[in-house]
């Protein structure tokens, strides 16, 4: 099938480290990049909002859509919350009481040149879920125990109607050896591996009976914190699940500034209904805005 007989889409994933130490990236280079690659749908992590004393909210992503030109079609999915989650040991919400601020909170997003259907009826309007992943009994104030969500969409682009999957799953701290010589703790790698396995299975179970077995495109993308080889992706999404991984043919050789293999990600679904790509990553500027670099893919599917 030649490539002009399906519909051209142009995606985006990427992780503008809201949630960092230092309160947060650069929302105008952030803005500036996402403008610059130009994506028909946007999928990010990290993405915040904060109330402030009186009351006033500041939201990456209505930043984001504005300059974006995605108009209303924006879907935000908190994953992390001050007021929900209050740790002393995380110093961003110990800055936040300081400055009197109401609520800080952290999820993924979706955002769209076409407007959300519903998951079922895609001649209706809809609005995307929140799909938790793993949530821990207990949160700790640390990314070891950093709820994990699935924010799911389906958008009105057709013939196709695409489902879009947003993700940012979990990563452990002193899992991975690092660029600069850093070691992993004993045991953390294993455990951290085993934990993305399990939430990338949950998903496909989540898809398995609605979405893919009636040959649904779909389009899943995020900070996978997992590199190809995991079994997160190489036994779960693409042996078990039968998604095509796109990979990088252009730009950086990483997505992360401290992971020696792409962490982030774009999959497509089903194999037959993806007719061509070209995917590339984005990165390495004099003054980047976030520790992740973004991968942006053009997709042809029928």
């Amino acid at each position: 099938m030649d490539k002009q007989e399906g519909s051209r889409i142009r995606l985006m994933t990427y992780n503008i480290g809201g949630g960092r130490k230092d309160l947060g990236s650069k929302p105008d280079t952030i803005i500036d990049q996402i403008g610059h690659a130009a994506p028909d749908i946007l999928v990010v992590q990290e993405a915040t909002e904060r109330q402030d004393a009186d009351g006033g909210w500041d939201r990456d992503v209505e930043q984001i859509a504005e300059a974006g030109e995605f108009g209303r079609h924006v879907h935000w999915g908190a994953t992390l919350s001050m007021r929900e989650q209050m740790h002393v040991r995380k110093a961003l919400f110990v800055h936040g009481i300081f400055n009197d601020w109401q609520d800080w909170r952290q999820g993924n997003a979706i955002l769209s040149r076409w407007e959300f259907v519903r998951l079922g009826d895609a001649t209706k309007p809809g609005v995307p879920k929140n799909i938790p992943l793993y949530r821990p009994p207990l949160y700790e104030g640390t990314r070891d125990t950093d709820p994990r969500y699935g924010l799911l969409a389906r958008v009105n682009k057709a013939p196709v109607f695409p489902f879009v999957i947003g993700v940012h799953l979990t990563t452990l701290a002193g899992e991975r050896e690092r660029i600069g010589g850093f070691r992993p703790i004993p045991g953390k790698t294993e455990e951290a591996q085993m934990l993305r396995y399990k939430q990338t299975s949950l998903l496909l179970d989540l898809l398995r009976e609605h979405v893919l077995d009636r040959g649904e495109v779909v389009f899943l993308l995020g900070d996978f914190n997992a590199e190809a080889s995991e079994p997160a992706i190489s036994a779960a999404l693409e042996a078990e699940g039968g998604f095509v991984r796109l990979m990088p043919t252009d730009g950086p050789t990483i997505t992360h500034v401290k992971a020696p293999q792409p962490i982030d990600h774009i999959f497509v679904y089903p194999r037959q209904r993806l007719i061509e790509y070209r995917c590339w990553i984005v990165g390495n500027p004099p003054d980047w805005p976030s520790d992740h670099y973004p991968v942006v893919a053009d997709v042809w599917v029928s």
